[in-house]
């Protein structure tokens, strides 16, 4: 798992959590962080069921964390946009916000480990035959 000293490390960030109160932190950013890349199982799990991560992944897990911590407690936020005498008031939701912030950062390790949208793909390099022609 991430320790709070790879956190700063990584982040340049200090965090001062419970033992408990971190591993539960990690264990809710790194399943989300799953969710959010689409996948089933993590990057590196040892034998014994100690999880171990790849420098990457958690590098791109401990900005995750600093994203959302930075969020933590503003619930969604209201801006607004004036356009001369016309107004637009909309909500951000902090989980994408969240998302948002690292995927401009980290697109490469995001583009590694992203499971979303993978499957066959079939591309066609000749043109279809014709219809009762061979």
């Amino acid at each position: 798992m991430l320790t709070q000293e790879q956190y700063k490390l990584y982040t340049g960030q200090t965090v001062n959590f419970s033992e408990s109160d971190w591993e539960a932190l990690v264990s809710v950013a790194l399943m989300r962080l799953a969710s959010l890349l689409c996948l089933e199982e993590l990057p590196t799990t040892d034998e014994s069921g100690v999880v171990t991560l790849p420098a990457d992944f958690a590098l791109l897990l401990a900005n995750f964390i600093c994203a959302v911590l930075r969020f933590q407690g503003n619930g969604d936020a209201v801006e607004s946009k004036h356009v001369r005498n016309f107004t637009i008031n909309f909500k951000t939701s902090s989980a994408t916000d969240a998302f948002s912030q690292i995927a401009t950062q980290y697109s490469d390790i995001i583009e590694k480990y992203s499971q979303c949208n993978i499957g066959v793909k079939v591309e066609k390099s000749a043109p279809r035959c014709c219809y009762g022609r061979i």
